[in-house]
């Protein structure tokens, strides 16, 4: 992925209508404009077709596939940078578009979850446990460590299937993001 695409993937995410297409063509892979339209029926089409072929030329989607459809042809859209599926070997290649699409595809989850929450007509944001907040740490690369482990220690008692059948339970998914370290600091 070259830096005009990056900042193309980037920008998807600030535009309303970008995100929710990206939202979409990540949680199903591949899909149609046809049924894009479908699922996001708010968005005219003609503003759809824009997007999707802007997207398509900025190189966050690509064109998966092309299939006649009476007259016309079909166009089948995907990310332009397939989904992760050895995380692992993927970090270990150490590179920076991997690990902005990486990123793309966590975020684009979790604003499934708000979107999907948003839309809804019972909500009460103060009631139902729902959140975010940021706020600065300083630390070295151990003490990082060492904070994550204390996390997911502290978390793990609620991630039983036992926590889960308790009366009263609901299912959150709680994100933890650290932030790649501002140019500058001590390494």
């Amino acid at each position: 992925m070259n830096h005009k695409t990056m900042n193309a993937l980037i920008s998807c995410f600030v535009d309303p209508i970008d995100s929710r297409i990206i939202i979409e063509i990540t949680e199903k892979e591949t899909t149609t404009a046809k049924q894009l339209a479908k699922t996001l029926a708010d968005i005219p089409q003609a503003t759809l077709y824009r997007h999707l072929g802007k997207m398509v030329e900025n190189g966050v989607l690509r064109i998966a596939e092309e299939r006649p459809v009476r007259a016309v042809i079909e166009k089948v859209y995907a990310m332009a940078s397939p989904p992760a599926q050895d995380i692992s070997r993927l970090l270990e290649e150490n590179r920076g578009d991997v690990y902005l699409n990486l990123f793309a595809q966590f975020s684009a989850a979790l604003l499934r979850e708000f979107a999907d929450y948003a839309a809804r007509d019972d909500i009460n944001i103060l009631k139902d446990g729902s959140g975010f907040s940021t706020g600065p740490i300083s630390v070295n690369l151990e003490e990082l460590e060492e904070l994550m482990i204390k996390i997911e220690t502290l978390i793990a008692p609620y991630r039983t299937p036992e926590q889960a059948v308790k009366p009263g339970r609901k299912m959150h998914s709680m994100a933890i993001v650290i932030t790649p370290p501002k140019e500058g600091g001590e390494s």
